[in-house]
């Protein structure tokens, strides 16, 4: 309870202390989901400079308007090589605030953190044009790596990260379903070259020229430059449309699964800095952070929405990261952000014994039972603060543990033997 209590007065101090420039820059930039006004606005601002860039891409094609409006082109273009290079800088300074980079030093951490997609997304936006007015590129070349200012929009968008992490997640099923589509394509090319090979070599008389056909008939494409003529290749080319339905959905099918339940499954991000800022997890190490990261889901609970009910079972534990919610249970008991809410599901089979409701929208994270007994066994500084919750709440360690009793009386002894000590020395007054 002591270390417990200790590290929410280390929170609060912390919370009171104003951050550096350094932490304030990696809040804004790297951790712009939490709710800042700081970080919001950057946000809008990068998002609409990266919106005009394309449309000014668009633009500059149209002779007429090129014409007229060079001179305000190029000074927004050297705006947004400005713009993107201090953002880029920025990261890469303020980088090392985050314990997973800071642990590999500030040269080698920072190093791998310029080697991220993302980052390497951001150094194209821009160093292509800076190298091209020294160097003297093709003006049309440039334009390719400025549209790549369009894939910053990522950084921005759940949707889009949720996207990327789909197909990392599930590359082994895409590489294997597009085996299979190769292999599709190389059967109905081989088999209609020797249908129609003879008949219209100019045609169907190579593999290459088979191959082309049958890609465009399998994505249901068909440009009509190459037909077959006899009855057999038309039979053939029927069966190669029905195959090309089966070949094209499947890795559609793949993406679109994965990308729905990542998207369900995470309703906002949740951050090292978020995670960092929660009483619970105070002074956890790299690796432990990491590890309840990886099993952590996030929901927003509307306001005046029940998350639990006295009564029924307690499966899962929340932490509230924003917002206000009120207990009832034999009276009202507010609870804010760093709270915890159903800390009885670390107990097998038991059930909630308060009825929380959101005064506010809330954002929480939430960790199943069977997950939360599981990182419990596995870090104890962990598995002391939630013993150390239930005991505030007038609950003990779970019966079928006999380590966690005989723990939680060893602890109550050295808090009693403590007491006695401070009253012994304490002079009668």
């Amino acid at each position: 309870m002591t270390d417990f209590n200790a590290a929410m007065g280390a929170s609060a101090s912390l919370e009171s202390e104003r951050p550096t420039v350094r932490q304030w820059t990696h809040t804004v930039f790297e951790e712009g989901q939490v709710d800042t006004l700081p970080g919001r606005i950057i946000e809008v601002l990068l998002v609409t400079l990266i919106v005009a860039n394309v449309v000014a891409v668009a633009l500059e094609t149209i002779p007429s308007i090129y014409g007229r409006f060079h001179g305000p082109f190029y000074a927004f273009e050297q705006f947004s090589l400005f713009a993107y290079g201090v953002e880029y800088v920025a990261r890469v300074w303020s980088s090392i605030e985050d314990p997973r980079i800071a642990v590999r030093g500030p040269l080698h951490g920072r190093i791998a953190f310029v080697l991220r997609p993302l980052m390497l997304v951001d150094f194209l936006a821009f160093a292509p044009s800076i190298l091209g007015l020294f160097l003297g590129f093709d003006f049309r070349v440039l334009r390719i790596f400025r549209l790549f200012r369009l894939l910053k929009l990522a950084r921005y968008s759940q949707a889009l990260q949720a996207l990327l992490s789909v197909l990392l997640a599930e590359r082994s099923a895409l590489f294997a379903s597009l085996i299979l589509l190769l292999s599709t394509v190389c059967f109905c090319g081989e088999m209609m070259h020797l249908a129609e090979g003879s008949v219209q070599p100019k045609t169907f008389g190579t593999m290459p020229n088979a191959m082309y056909w049958a890609i465009t008939t399998l994505a249901t494409v068909g440009y009509g430059d190459l037909t077959p003529v006899t009855p057999i290749g038309k039979f053939i080319a029927g069966t190669t449309m029905i195959l090309g339905i089966t070949a094209f959905a499947l890795p559609v099918g793949i993406i679109a699964n994965g990308f729905v339940t990542g998207l369900n499954r995470r309703r906002f991000a949740i951050t090292w800095t978020m995670l960092r800022r929660q009483p619970l997890f105070q002074g956890f190490d790299v690796e432990a952070l990491n590890a309840v990261l990886e099993v952590l889901t996030s929901a927003i609970v509307r306001e005046h929405s029940q998350l639990t009910v006295a009564g029924r079972d307690a499966n899962t534990f929340w932490l509230v990261v924003s917002g206000r919610a009120c207990s009832e249970n034999g009276g009202t008991r507010e609870i804010g952000p760093g709270k915890a809410i159903g800390v009885e599901a670390y107990t097998h089979d038991a059930t909630y014994e308060e009825t929380v409701t959101a005064e506010t929208e809330l954002r929480v994270v939430a960790l199943p039972g069977d997950e939360l007994r599981r990182l419990c066994r596995k870090f104890p500084l962990l598995r002391e603060r939630i013993e150390t919750m239930l005991a505030e709440r007038g609950h003990h360690a779970p019966a079928s543990d006999p380590i966690a009793r005989i723990r939680e009386l060893e602890s109550e002894n050295l808090r009693l033997r403590r007491a006695l000590a401070q009253l012994v020395a304490t002079p009668p007054a």
